[in-house]
């Protein structure tokens, strides 16, 4: 990665990271049944699935709600443990067992029961209608999701937070689709 564009997206980074807690910070508990709606059109059928999700920090949208949604529709579900490599896996978890800290000190869960997802759910800080989507910088998703190849991967976001002037480079892991308040967008693509 050139240093030019490493700062410019440090640049946006820190750009969107205040503009995802403002959306954060002024979102009602109403609109969660839209991120429902929502994500009951990127799923479809739930039964039989395996859906992973991630544990929100720093005013991510709240997937929890999702996958607590998911798992009573008759999906299993999973969040990821990020391992010393830098590399997640993906374990099924339910939501009364405990969590624990990974590598990234993050609440990750206990249980050491690795699955293969459907379907991944995946934070961002914004994202572009080409399936571009900037993260927070470590890469961890754009190293992990390769090893995913059959599993559709969704962004979840507020709906302000899709851009014009995203960059990508060529280790960035493009996404099938953004889960919104206001809107499912697929982006019928090839799977990488």
């Amino acid at each position: 990665m050139s240093k030019d564009i490493s700062l410019e997206k440090d640049k946006l980074r820190l750009l969107w990271k205040e503009k995802r807690k403002k959306l954060s910070l002024n979102f009602s508990n109403e609109y969660k049944k839209y991120f429902i709606k929502n994500f009951k059109k990127a799923i479809g059928i739930f039964e039989n699935k395996i859906i992973a999700g991630y544990n929100p920090i720093n005013h991510e949208v709240d997937c929890l709600n999702l996958l607590n949604f998911a798992s009573k529709q008759g999906s299993k579900i999973a969040l990821p443990y990020v391992k010393k490599n830098k590399i997640i896996e993906f374990r099924e978890w339910r939501n009364t067992e405990p969590l624990v800290r990974d590598t990234l000190g993050i609440l990750s869960p206990s249980s050491e029961k690795i699955v293969i997802p459907d379907i991944i759910i995946i934070p961002l800080l914004c994202f572009d209608l080409n399936g571009t989507r900037l993260g927070m910088g470590q890469g961890i998703y754009d190293r992990s999701l390769p090893f995913f190849e059959l599993s559709d991967k969704y962004g979840l976001a507020f709906s302000a937070q899709e851009t014009n002037e995203s960059i990508k480079e060529q280790h960035d892991f493009l996404i099938d689709g953004v889960i919104t308040e206001k809107n499912f967008l697929s982006f019928k693509r090839k799977k990488n």
